[in-house]
């Protein structure tokens, strides 16, 4: 591979849908497109779409490890089922709308789209369902479908009379948002959309362990030993030579081999949106409860660390870092929502896991322990606050 081809496949890992708005990327996928889609598809099992003039589409698959990040309300919240289920009907309004639509329509339409869905709860005349309503359309925003023109989402959330917006509709990027190996109305069941059909042959067999494989590798922080399978793990062992290869010489990456499992290193550190560490109040928090847990691991405390434990001592470090975290970080709501931030990042990065009384730490944790964190710069100060 060339250097640009290297850095088209950096670009659609990063950012697997790429459209006029990143025109640089854009150019360069599209004068690749060939050697891309075949690459794609041999190494990583990913097919790439790029038949529309104004979009690139690179349609990834789960693999092993996968945790699913999901979609969040501005508040950070996570979305629950109901959410998806509006944020969907959103979807589906937007592409029955023309190039452009108002908030209120989407609204009606959505409305009563809901209503012949058995077991979907939602009211027009409800003020939290118009919330949720407006959730959905801001996620939908911001996956790039639909671009406000002009008015207020605010006014209408709260049922103001005269509230509403108009907004822009992107039909390219609509039309290549939705992705799955087969079509969903085809499938048996939600479970089924995500079926990968390799042909049920010894070379079907052998061809989709080198995919799970190597996109666990590209895709994830950590790759555990208890993320593959016994014969995931012999095809690992047997073809690292080349992993290291393909790895570095088509995507810039670094294998590093673990006792708890495998890190593929990227040192330029612009294939993830994680930006971590950091001097941020959630992203030092982060790192201190890995410090504070590889001390429990070292005083012999059991896990899970439990949940209200964890949110004290994240109340006690929002006093020692006074002056430079938000002023309500060291109340009890304060530093809940701190905890939950700072462990969102920590799940995210594949060192610790949610679990039913607390936090459990993974292997990886230890990677990032440290016995001190530097307080920022005055110049980073105003950031924080």
């Amino acid at each position: 591979m060339t250097d640009e081809t290297v850095a088209a496949v950096r670009a659609l890992l990063a950012e697997p849908l790429i459209d006029r708005t990143n025109p640089t990327s854009l150019s360069l996928v599209r004068r690749h497109r060939a050697e891309l889609m075949r690459w794609f598809a041999d190494e990583l099992g990913y097919r790439l779409d790029a038949s529309h003039p104004g979009v690139v589409r690179l349609a990834k698959l789960p693999c092993p490890g996968h945790v699913p990040r999901g979609l969040r309300t501005r508040q950070g919240r996570p979305f629950d089922r109901r959410r998806y289920a509006v944020v969907c009907l959103v979807l589906a309004s937007a592409e029955g709308a023309g190039e452009r639509c108002t908030l209120a329509q989407m609204f009606d339409d959505v409305a009563a789209r809901a209503a012949g869905i058995d077991g979907l709860a939602f009211d027009a005349d409800v003020g939290a369902d118009r919330r949720v309503f407006i959730q959905a359309v801001q996620a939908v925003a911001g996956l790039g479908v639909l671009e406000r023109a002009e008015g207020d989402e605010e006014r209408f959330a709260r049922g103001i009379e005269g509230g509403d917006a108009l907004y822009r509709i992107d039909r390219e990027r609509l039309a290549l948002l939705p992705t799955a190996p087969q079509p969903p109305s085809l499938a048996g069941s939600p479970r089924d959309v995500g079926f990968e059909p390799y042909p049920d042959t010894e070379a079907g067999r052998a061809r989709r362990r080198r995919h799970r494989v190597t996109r666990a590798l590209v895709e994830q922080p950590v790759v555990y030993q208890d993320d593959l399978t016994a014969d995931e793990h012999d095809y690992l062992r047997s073809q690292r030579g080349r992993i290291q290869r393909l790895l570095a010489d088509h995507v810039g990456l670094t294998l590093e081999v673990r006792a708890e499992g495998w890190v593929a290193v990227d040192e330029a550190g612009d294939l993830t949106d994680l930006r971590w560490p950091d001097y941020g109040a959630a992203e030092t928090t982060a790192l201190r409860l890995c410090d504070e847990l590889r001390r429990r691991r070292g005083r012999g405390d059991a896990p899970p660390w439990p949940w209200d434990d964890l949110v004290t001592y994240v109340q006690a470090l929002a006093v020692e870092y006074a002056g430079y975290w938000k002023k309500d970080a060291d109340t009890p709501a304060g530093a809940l929502d701190l905890a939950e931030r700072a462990v969102a990042i920590l799940v995210a990065a594949r060192l610790v896991r949610r679990a039913e009384s607390g936090v459990v730490a993974l292997s990886a944790a230890g990677r990032y322990a440290v016995s001190a964190v530097a307080l920022p710069t005055a110049d980073a100060q105003e950031e924080l606050l």
